[in-house]
């Protein structure tokens, strides 16, 4: 008995020592701040309803003391921030430690709440650190926009406009005999493995100041220029009239494919537009009539361009630019791999066909192409050999770019292109890419876009 009662009262004495000795290694000063790795936490613009990616916060205790934080809390769970905090999902925490020289990791996401409204708007909230009876901040922002989606994937004939962004989960099919109107300044976003399928007709109306703009959902730094996030856009046999004006497209595996089994008056028309960054074609067209004026086709996994099949091509102030390096490239920037009867053709002019390899052109006869004023890639024994379906044209000579490497492909006052293109096309394409005159200097230029002097 008296053995045990000793025991009790040293076991005591001990436990009172080392709280005692606990408590006075915790940082009690109520002047004393957290650090943390990051100064706000901002997402870039999220879609309501659609989770955004995680980010980390790093908590830092600097002091030679252990912290013990009360309490770790949004400030208003309902906005829709989430917080992971040691490895649990909650939307607070209480008596948490951070040791003499550690740190905390905290990881943030957030699902923004529709709230019907055309604009962008700022979510504000912040993480509530409460320790040494006092509340330390930190402040997260996001802007978040809400969406238009379709509950239905078969569209009837409608007007997308420019109000508010529309969201594509899923692939989207415009019925035959319907009409599918894009105003100027429309933003249309796709999921993965989301597309845009034409049966009926479809008329973009950008505009130099307010293009329709195509591309991913996913905003964030991370996902920019990452080919291959969405499917693209696809044209079918029932698909009669279509005309794509001032549209920017990227990021998707295709750009278009237009592909019918028997050319019945097939028709495509585009102009002003740019196609970037597709981990497949560009464009791709098998019976169908293309015509097209100022359009831009660069970083493609497979071709810029792909004509195959029974149709009529008109190319005019066109750039195909292909120095894709995610992969080795096969085939070359522009194929013709069609029209075998003469009835059909290819009539390519003030255009610019350029990239990595030595021949970036490519065909399988030449009875029906007729190819002038063009800047191509090409080896001597390719132009030697068909020598009659070029004229006037300028071969394996360095357009010399602004900034290919930033995928400008605006000229150099050095360019060999400069008063190089055919008058009499230049005149039925009067205003390059940017809206600028071609006719309004001394002569036009190959490409889309015309020269002009930089601004100091």
């Amino acid at each position: 008995m008296k053995f045990s009662y000793c025991s009790l009262i040293i076991g005591c004495l001990l436990f009172c020592l080392f709280s005692c000795d606990n408590d006075e290694d915790l940082n009690h000063d109520p002047g004393f701040e957290l650090n943390f790795s990051e100064e706000l936490i901002s997402f870039d613009t999220l879609f309501s309803g659609i989770p955004s990616t995680t980010k980390q916060l790093k908590v830092y205790n600097r002091s030679s003391q252990s912290v013990l934080i009360d309490e770790i809390r949004l400030e208003n769970s309902d906005l829709g921030y989430r917080l992971n905090i040691n490895g649990v999902e909650a939307s607070s925490a209480k008596q948490i430690l951070i040791s003499a020289k550690d740190s905390l990791y905290i990881f943030i996401e957030i699902s923004a709440h529709p709230d019907n409204q055309d604009d962008p708007r700022l979510i504000e909230d912040q993480i509530h650190f409460n320790f040494n009876s006092k509340v330390q901040k930190f402040k997260l922002q996001t802007w978040a926009q809400d969406v238009i989606r379709f509950e239905n994937e078969n569209l009837l004939s409608q007007t997308w406009t420019g109000k508010r962004p529309y969201f594509i989960d899923e692939n989207l099919f415009l019925q035959q005999n319907q009409t599918l109107t894009i105003e100027a300044g429309t933003k249309v976003y796709f999921q993965k493995n989301a597309g845009l399928h034409i049966h009926g007709d479809l008329n973009i109306q950008g505009s130099f100041s307010e293009p329709v703009f195509m591309g991913a959902h996913r905003l964030e730094e991370l996902y920019d220029n990452v080919p291959g996030q969405w499917e693209g856009l696809y044209f079918y046999d029932d698909s009669k009239n279509n005309r794509i004006s001032h549209l920017q497209m990227e990021n998707a595996i295709n750009g278009i494919v237009a592909l019918a089994d028997v050319n019945t008056n097939n028709n495509l028309q585009i102009d002003y537009s740019r196609f970037f960054n597709l981990s497949a074609h560009g464009i791709r067209i098998s019976n169908f009539n293309l015509k097209m004026n100022d359009v831009l086709v660069s970083n493609c996994g497979e071709q810029a361009i792909l004509l195959e099949g029974q149709g009529d091509f008109e190319i005019y102030h066109s750039d195909f630019v292909n120095f894709w390096q995610l992969a080795l490239r096969m085939n070359p920037c522009f194929s013709y791999l069609a029209n075998e009867n003469v009835d059909r053709e290819l009539r390519l002019g003030n255009c610019i066909i350029w990239g990595s390899k030595s021949n970036e052109f490519e065909y399988n006869s030449t009875s029906s192409i007729h190819i002038e004023n063009t800047l191509l890639r090409l080896s001597d024994a390719i132009q030697d050999r068909y020598s009659g379906i070029f004229e006037n044209c300028i071969f394996n000579t360095d357009p010399k770019f602004v900034n290919r490497d930033e995928h400008d492909y605006q000229l150099k006052e050095t360019s060999i292109l400069i008063d190089k293109a055919k008058p009499g096309i230049a005149t039925l394409f009067p205003l390059d890419f940017n809206g600028k005159s071609r006719t309004s200097d001394t002569a036009p230029d190959i490409g889309s876009f015309e020269y002009s002097v930089p601004k100091e």
